[in-house]
């Protein structure tokens, strides 16, 4: 009689894991999940997982405001606490939102970045390695995203509306 062996990997170790509040923009708000992954030793290596994490959407949504196909490219961060993310072209090319998406899109990937590491100060979006001057057309991005998104959405959003009734 032939037993067959197999080969059963030991689930992790729970404090090997650790979870972290995704933002996600979905409809006109943004949706918070938790996501456990495994312990990450570098404020940058969790930053990656985050915006890693970010970039693939929300859980069990069909339609998705994430842009398709966009990948990290880097994590930088300077001496003033700014955490630069770089990601690749397909976030501004297949970005397709009007100024209350584009808002939650980066609203959604500071307050990850913000609410996961204390350690930094601000967040700044770079593309293919360059500043850019917008994502959609809506919103400046040749500053760090904090004061942007500090504004409410309740404000953009009536502004957004005042717009559709002109």
């Amino acid at each position: 009689m032939q037993v067959s062996e197999e080969r059963v990997e030991p689930l992790p170790q729970t404090e090997d894991l650790f979870t972290m509040k995704i933002y996600y923009p979905v409809g006109n708000r943004l949706q918070i999940e938790e996501r456990r992954l495994h312990r990450r030793t570098t404020q940058i290596a969790i930053a990656e997982a985050i915006v890693e994490e970010f970039l693939k959407g929300p859980v069990g949504i069909r339609v998705s405001d994430m842009p398709k196909d966009a990948r990290l490219l880097g994590i930088y961060r300077d001496e003033n606490r700014i955490l630069y993310i770089d990601l690749s072209d397909e976030f501004r090319r297949n970005f397709q939102g009007d100024a209350l998406t584009e808002f939650l899109l980066l609203k959604g990937l500071y307050e990850s970045l913000s609410s996961n590491l204390a350690e930094i100060e601000d967040v700044k979006i770079l593309i293919e390695g360059r500043e850019i001057e917008t994502l959609g057309g809506h919103l400046y991005l040749s500053f760090p995203l904090k004061d942007m998104v500090s504004y409410e959405t309740n404000t953009l959003h009536s502004d957004t509306k005042n717009d559709e009734n002109e």
